[in-house]
């Protein structure tokens, strides 16, 4: 059997389309559907069902799945460990949010790209319960999570740093003009959040209904430009990390306010499951964020 079937399967339960596989992978369509269509006679099951627009995998598909999740880390631990540190190779899989993807991570995987041109390094973002999520089943080798500090017992977590929340206007707003600006203040503003289930939203929502706290109105984006950009144009106030809003402050774009909330306290910090085997790569990364 041709170990590169059992990779080619996990982007097909990764994507859910043989195109999309394909097109990840740089091989033919028909190259994808012939190497499952082996696998299928090999084992004479039926790996995958079309539902919808995507593959779903059979009940015989998850079961080997489940193997072949073991085969290919046993593959790629083995091939890390027989290459040398010069030049390392094989895929990095790292999970992340949009502020730290956006403002934070880039330059720590340029470095340690120019290090081993011919490693893999595949980044996604999505919402910090995701990320966790992920890292717990094995689709992300780590993550980055803008939190609170992470205590599962399953998994490693170091922080990086605290960063900073602040809360951004456009200039001429009214509340600009205040020493402090209080959350009793937030009941005749609009917000404008990120979307449901990020962990600063979760945290200002968990606050306001503390304090018993509503605002007037509420706007919700998945984008954190569109957010800034809907401040500027005075369409209301927004809670964002500082390295996201640095650089719209210093250009005048937006205030940032004076609302010290200490209780909202998140952390940049990389989490991965505690069983895992770090390869060299993961090890540098790991390095070049800590240090």
């Amino acid at each position: 059997m041709d170990l590169n079937y059992f990779y080619t399967f996990k982007e097909v339960v990764r994507w859910g389309s043989y195109t999309q596989t394909a097109e990840e992978l740089g091989y033919a369509q028909s190259s994808v559907t012939t190497q499952i269509k082996k696998l299928e006679e090999h084992y004479q099951v039926k790996l995958f069902e079309r539902v919808g627009r995507k593959m779903r995998l059979t009940q015989s598909g998850e079961q080997l799945y489940d193997y072949v999740k073991g085969i290919t880390k046993l593959a790629d631990e083995a091939e890390e460990q027989m290459r040398s540190d010069s030049n390392l190779k094989g895929t990095v899989r790292i999970g992340t949010v949009e502020s730290l993807a956006a403002y934070f991570i880039t330059p720590f995987i340029k470095s340690l790209k120019q290090q081993h041109p011919e490693l893999r390094i595949l980044l996604e973002s999505g919402l910090c319960p995701n990320l966790i999520e992920g890292t717990m089943d094995g689709t992300y080798d780590i993550a980055l999570l803008l939190d609170r500090l992470q205590n599962h017992p399953e998994l490693t977590t170091i922080p990086i740093r605290q960063e900073e929340m602040v809360l951004i206007a456009p200039p001429d707003h009214p509340l600009t003009k205040l020493d402090e600006v209080t959350l009793k203040r937030l009941e005749t503003e609009t917000l404008i959040l990120t979307e449901e289930g990020c962990s600063y939203r979760v945290l200002l929502e968990q606050l306001l209904q503390e304090e018993e706290v509503q605002a007037k109105s509420v706007i919700s984006f998945s984008s954190l430009e569109a957010i800034k950009q809907c401040v500027a144009d005075d369409l209301g106030i927004a809670l964002l990390p500082r390295i996201a809003v640095e650089r719209d402050v210093r250009n005048g774009n937006v205030v940032a306010l004076p609302f010290h909330q200490n209780t909202i306290k998140v952390y940049t910090q990389v989490v991965y499951q505690q069983k895992k085997w770090i390869s060299p790569p993961l090890k540098q990364f790991l390095s070049l964020l800590e240090n």
